[in-house]
């Protein structure tokens, strides 16, 4: 029985989704139906409703999908002296991001807030938080402001790559953000 979390329930499920995702790389989203994926996926209308309640809702369940494999690759690939904010510590995730372009392509566009709830709290508590308060800021209210500035340049500069096809390499963006964090997010130096 193909029930919930059940094996063949998730696998259909990554079917549906690799049939996005390859209709994503040559179709513009706002062209993309549930009919389409279906039929890619070579599943029923109905099947696809019991996994996701849109595509919005697919798009959403692909990021975090996707999170997850980034953060992977990234212990996976960052060593314990790696400083934060250098350019070695960006490396895996612009690669991440280059591979999945057409996805991130999308999703940067239809961005509607800065993604703070989603899986930033690491950020925030971990690398934001301490390098403010080391340089003498404590007010919450003043540190977000240094964490909504540097996600919202982060994230405009991942969309003009993507936008521009990841022409430029990982290493150069990986240098062009770099010397776009504040002097204050650079304590580590």
């Amino acid at each position: 029985m193909n029930t919930k979390n059940n094996q063949r329930f998730r696998d259909t499920e990554i079917r549906m989704e690799a049939a996005m995702l390859d209709i994503m790389k040559h179709t513009d989203f706002d062209k993309i139906t549930v009919k389409r994926i279906c039929e890619k996926a070579e599943v029923n209308r109905s099947t696809f409703y019991a996994h996701f309640l849109d595509i919005y809702d697919m798009l959403d369940k692909m990021e975090v999908e996707l999170s997850r494999d980034l953060l992977n690759r990234y212990s996976m690939q960052m060593g314990q002296n790696t400083q934060v904010f250098s350019i070695k510590s960006f490396i895996p995730f612009l690669e991440h991001i280059k591979e999945h372009s057409y996805f991130y392509k999308i999703t940067l566009q239809s961005r509607k807030s800065f993604p703070i709830k989603r899986g930033y709290e690491p950020l925030w508590n971990n690398i934001i938080k301490p390098l403010c308060v080391r340089a003498g800021i404590t007010s919450e209210d003043e540190i977000m402001y240094y964490f909504v500035y540097f996600q919202a340049g982060f994230t405009m500069i991942l969309k003009h790559w993507v936008d521009m096809g990841c022409r430029k390499s990982e290493i150069e963006l990986a240098n062009t953000i770099r010397n776009c964090i504040p002097s204050i997010l650079s304590a580590n130096d």
